[in-house]
């Protein structure tokens, strides 16, 4: 349903973002040995047009003038209008409820879904505390 990343995409997205150094398409294709320069090239320009990536320096491998890429700087905020996005189209299929319970599933990590659902529950108290605010009784 993503009008965003299919999921090489996202495989490609993921690597860059947990590189120690900025990669090159030659070097991505070493992670991705399942891959081809024919999937890896547009996908790389896809998401340099989303701005989930840039390029961080043009390098000499061999004879050869490469660019390597890293996460940019407006990833974050990108990444989150994709997921607002997507929320909003399955919102209207599926309840609140049953997509965060989903996510939750989706988690085999217990720990870790313990630690999100304590910080939801304080972005909920938050929000509540800024937006509620009960009409006070005129007597």
């Amino acid at each position: 349903m993503t009008k965003y990343l299919n999921s090489k995409e996202y495989n490609i997205l993921d690597t860059i973002l947990h590189s120690e150094e900025p990669l090159s398409v030659t070097q991505i294709l070493k992670v991705h040995p399942d891959l081809t320069s024919n999937i890896v090239q547009p996908a790389i320009r896809k998401l340099l047009k989303l701005e989930l990536i840039e390029v961080a320096e043009i390098a000499v491998d061999g004879n050869i003038f490469s660019r390597r890429f890293k996460l940019a700087p407006t990833a974050s905020e990108a990444i989150q209008k994709m997921f607002v996005d997507d929320y909003l189209q399955f919102s209207r299929l599926v309840s609140t409820q049953s997509l965060l319970s989903a996510m939750m599933q989706a988690d085999d990590n217990p720990e870790k879904a313990m630690q999100e659902i304590a910080e939801m529950e304080k972005l909920l108290q938050e929000y509540k505390e800024r937006n509620y605010h009960p009409r006070e009784n005129k007597s």
